[in-house]
């Protein structure tokens, strides 16, 4: 009977364990495409992520353009998890050259449906345009 019980109640703090535990996240959690939640953004719109093979994925971010967005291009997102040994990979960094500027993004998964992007843009061309940062939402 002390067996019995003794099993069932590690069965039951397993198990309670694993419900309680955090899902982790895939590079293959980011794959979608995701809209800005800021419909009236004057950033970037739209960001496709695909499969590049294995745990490798690309981007393409839209950004806003008049009568259509502008495409940014293709590009190699490179996935992180906190340190070296989580397998929650739950960040993403990018990296865009369009000939004017420069500009980094790091996406930050928010669980299965939501992200957010930061944006830092560097503008090469000497227009003496000044160089920004901005932080936007996303939804699948």
């Amino acid at each position: 009977m002390l067996k019995n019980s003794l099993v069932l109640a590690l069965f039951s703090a397993s198990l309670a364990a694993a419900l309680v535990s955090p899902a982790l996240a895939a590079p293959a959690d980011f794959i979608g495409t995701w809209v800005n939640t800021n419909s009236n953004t004057s950033g970037v719109t739209r960001l496709v992520i695909t499969s590049a093979g294995g745990n490798k994925l690309n981007i393409e971010a839209f950004g806003k353009c008049h009568p259509t967005d502008c495409k940014w291009g293709k590009t190699s997102l490179i996935t992180y998890s906190s340190n070296v040994q989580d397998p929650n990979t739950r960040y993403g960094t990018a990296s865009y050259n369009p000939g004017f500027a420069r500009t980094l993004v790091s996406l930050d998964l928010k669980g299965r449906n939501a992200l957010s992007l930061q944006s830092f843009t560097e503008f090469t061309d000497n227009s003496g345009r000044q160089n920004y940062s901005s932080i936007e939402g996303f939804k699948r």
